[in-house]
């Protein structure tokens, strides 16, 4: 009679390359996660303050994005649990009961940051019904919960209120800021 099977060799030794490949791919589809969640916080936001921007010069008035939870603006570094887009007809960058709320933003996933950095010094990014910032040029850097620089972003705006990606100008691995300097989270 032919016996049909494995031998516990055959086994071990299929057991042996899978647990290799799985050695090599694991850390490759790590990264790859880290890098679409980078991506896709980096688009929400560009797509938030394209809508702020969109909002102000169509309704000509001030429109404020700010880092917000439960409808209310939150200090200087807090983008991670949220934003919110609104018309700010104070332009103090507080949101009043009597300013309508036109989005929101979702809390980051648990450890990754956003943090702001602007001309001025002010924790909100407010558009004028001109389409330009008020004078507030500055940088929106992304950080992953594991700092890791390869994966960091940062989205630069301008006065005028045009914005750009990040990108690796010199190739070693870390996107540029503004000056051509390393990303740091």
């Amino acid at each position: 009679m032919k016996a049909y099977g494995f031998s516990l060799l055959e086994a071990l030794l299929a057991l042996a390359v899978a647990a290799t490949v799985s050695a090599i791919a694991l850390p490759t589809f790590a990264e790859f996660v880290a890098r679409q969640q980078a991506t896709a916080a980096v688009n929400q936001l560009v797509g938030a303050i394209r809508t702020a921007r969109h909002a102000a010069v169509t309704g000509r008035q001030n429109i404020a994005l700010c880092a917000a939870e439960h409808g209310s603006c939150l200090g200087r570094n807090q983008w991670h649990r949220g934003a919110m887009i609104f018309a700010d007809r104070n332009a103090d960058g507080a949101r009043q009961l009597a300013e309508p709320v036109i989005a929101t933003l979702p809390p980051l996933p648990d450890g990754a940051r956003i943090s702001w950095r602007s001309f001025r010094n002010r924790a909100y990014l407010l558009f004028r019904g001109s389409g330009m910032t008020d004078w507030q040029n500055g940088t929106f850097t992304y950080c992953p919960a594991n700092n890791d620089l390869r994966v960091a972003k940062a989205v630069i705006i301008n006065a005028q209120g045009r914005l750009a990606k990040s990108r690796d100008a010199n190739a070693d691995g870390v996107d540029e800021d503004a000056r051509g300097r390393p990303l740091r989270c």
